[in-house]
């Protein structure tokens, strides 16, 4: 673990010392940069570290790992479009074989999280080329969500005991976007992701 690392005290920090992922920061941040082949977006990320805070759980639950069947874990745990009875089953499996899934998931992290850690413990940059004005628009309005949530959350822990009753808590600012066409609701980084609304994408015009 780097000396950021060992003394980041960000919720991606203190996760991965609490599941023991080592270097995971700087194999995040080589990810984000596309050092090693095409570059992750945050979400993908957020996706990468999250499977492997699962996968250090059922490891320590001496659950074996068959190949495929993490990412399909992870699948019925998070994805929107799984039916309720579907994550129910997949719940009921891991906690018998003696897997906290209420902990696990708590300690899932956002992709903002995930920036704030690259950006603010790590110091990574991500240089996006001139012409790419998307990836440059995500990492401007990114970096703004991530200092928002350190203001939001740094004024929050000098009130909290207090003037708020509150213990350990978790700041997370999303940027939504609405279209004014259709009403459809996005995550700001989904809409960029995706190219833009479903209603005016070439499949629905």
């Amino acid at each position: 673990m780097s000396a950021d690392e060992a003394t980041c005290n960000c919720k991606v920090g203190r996760v991965a010392s609490e599941y023991g992922l080592g270097e995971i920061g700087e194999e995040l941040a080589s990810l984000w940069r596309g050092e090693e082949g095409e570059s992750y977006s945050l979400r993908d990320l957020q996706h990468y570290f999250n499977q492997r805070v699962l996968e250090a759980e059922l490891r320590s639950a001496n659950v074996e790992v068959l190949d495929g069947e993490l990412e399909n874990t992870y699948r019925l745990l998070t994805d929107d479009d799984v039916s309720a009875g579907m994550r129910t089953q997949a719940m009921g499996r891991l906690e018998r074989d003696g897997v906290d899934v209420e902990a696990v998931e708590k300690d899932f992290v956002s992709h903002q999280s995930i920036h704030t850690h690259l950006r603010e413990c790590l110091g990574a940059e991500k240089d996006p080329e001139p012409a790419d004005r998307v990836a440059s628009t995500q990492s401007t309005v990114g970096s703004l969500e991530a200092r928002t949530e350190k203001i939001a959350a740094n004024n929050l822990e000098r009130l909290a005991g207090e003037e708020v009753s509150l213990e350990g808590f978790d700041v997370i600012v999303t940027t939504h976007v609405t279209c004014d066409e259709c009403g459809r609701r996005y995550e700001f980084g989904d809409l960029l992701d995706d190219g833009g609304c479903e209603c005016r994408l070439p499949q629905h015009a």
